[in-house]
């Protein structure tokens, strides 16, 4: 996956920041939600993705952040996952895998980069 893609994306992210918020999600938002599980789960063998995410709604796309863990070299590490789709969700834009986690912070999301 496009690392550019990721970084752009992210950029506008941590510009904009994420809603978080506890609430059941509509069809749109967990189609969006199913589709960047799936594309991530396809680039990542062993991926176990949280069912909490960030969204972020104000491009007119959906921009979706999850938490997840995977196994490497015996170890369960930290990954998060970025995502972009059209606003009903059918369409993925883009994703990526990077190590560490989003972290909530209010209405903005920090990033704690895991360590090699």
């Amino acid at each position: 996956m496009k690392k550019s893609v990721f970084i752009a994306a992210l950029s506008t992210f941590l510009a904009y920041g994420a809603v978080v918020e506890a609430r059941t999600s509509s069809d749109a938002e967990m189609r969006g939600y199913n589709n960047c599980v799936k594309a991530a789960k396809q680039e990542s063998e062993g991926l176990v993705t949280s069912r909490e995410y960030l969204i972020n709604k104000e491009r007119g796309i959906y921009e979706y952040y999850v938490n997840a863990t995977r196994w490497e070299q015996g170890e369960r590490n930290t990954i998060r996952v970025a995502c972009e789709t059209a606003q009903r969700g059918a369409k993925l834009i883009s994703a990526s895998i990077e190590e560490g986690r989003f972290v909530p912070e209010e209405t903005r999301v920090t990033i704690d980069v895991a360590a090699n």
